[in-house]
């Protein structure tokens, strides 16, 4: 039987939660596998806590199930249901066994995040899955607030809503040459350019990174769909630039990605210099690095799109 003794929850749960807040999901937790899966042999419990979600991970019957609450209330959630409206035809989101207004119990995905290890017919096959997604055509800007409808009128309000961009510059081991790129890409992010204000919006992911592509020797999956919305396509595809995909891999990508000749390679660069400028686990000097090696990679697809 499932047992989740409040004491270990107290010791073990994440911290910066009140203890109250992780009671009651632990308590919604039961509830959901005893009255509405009726689930009696759920057992190895691991709570975790990430910017969006609460998660508890368990197994039964030899296999992992991940049972997630929302961090940020039902407007959160609500863009994870409709991720399964859109999305989960696709075949490209985990499975879903069970929903209620707070909470989701999914399938665990096995895997590893994206790396340049990726078989090409997997990458071909997530290739074709995000033309499919980036096909379907939404409206206004940022995570969907309703169906197809993103929460903001358009690009210039939603950039204007985030918080701004700052980088600390109290490290020392950034040089006169690493310093002068970070600041020109600072100054170049903090700007909307006009291909991103007058770009097409598409059904998109909104948070498109490694760590959310899950990949095996057979296939993949998306994860973490709470900022579905409607963007550009580029702020999806900014993952090619930034995973440690090589030329000829982006090109096999390409080669797949039906909306090809739609990419801009502008609002790519722009959209992938931000992610890196607001990567706080990296130091300054591997931003500056990575800068550069998006600089590069543009450039190489510039001139050869594959």
């Amino acid at each position: 039987m499932y047992s989740y003794s409040h004491s270990a929850l107290e010791i073990d749960g994440p911290a910066g939660l009140p203890q109250t807040m992780l009671d009651e999901i632990h308590d919604h937790l039961v509830f959901v596998l005893s009255e509405k899966l009726h689930w009696t042999d759920a057992t190895s419990p691991e709570m975790s806590a990430g910017g969006g979600h609460v998660v508890i991970r368990f197994e039964r019957a030899g296999q992992r199930y991940v049972f997630r609450v929302a961090r940020h209330g039902f407007a959160q959630h609500k863009r994870t249901m409709l991720a399964y409206r859109f999305a989960g035809p696709l075949g490209i989101i985990p499975e879903k066994i069970y929903h209620d207004g707070v909470s989701i119990v999914e399938r665990h995905v096995d895997g590893r995040p994206l790396s340049a290890h990726i078989e090409d017919a997997v990458l071909r096959r997530l290739a074709k899955a995000l033309a499919r997604l980036h096909s379907m055509p939404a409206q206004g800007f940022g995570p969907l607030d309703f169906d197809t409808q993103g929460s903001f009128p358009d690009a210039l309000a939603y950039f204007a809503a985030q918080p701004p961009l700052e980088l600390d510059w109290s490290e020392s081991d950034v040089s006169g040459a690493e310093a002068a790129r970070l600041e020109a890409a600072l100054a170049r992010a903090q700007d909307v350019p006009s291909e991103v204000c007058a770009a097409p919006v598409r059904m998109g992911h909104g948070d498109l990174w490694r760590d959310n592509i899950i990949v095996d020797a057979e296939g993949f999956r998306i994860i973490d769909w709470d900022r579905i919305g409607a963007y550009p396509i580029e702020r999806d595809l900014a993952f090619l630039l930034e995973s440690g995909l090589n030329p000829v891999q982006r090109a096999v990508f390409f080669s797949a990605y039906g909306l090809r000749d739609l990419v801009n390679a502008q609002r790519l660069f722009w959209f992938a210099c931000r992610r890196v400028l607001r990567d706080r686990g990296l130091r300054l000097a591997r931003r500056a690095e990575r800068l550069g090696e998006i600089e590069r990679a543009v450039a190489q697809m510039t001139e050869s799109p594959g």
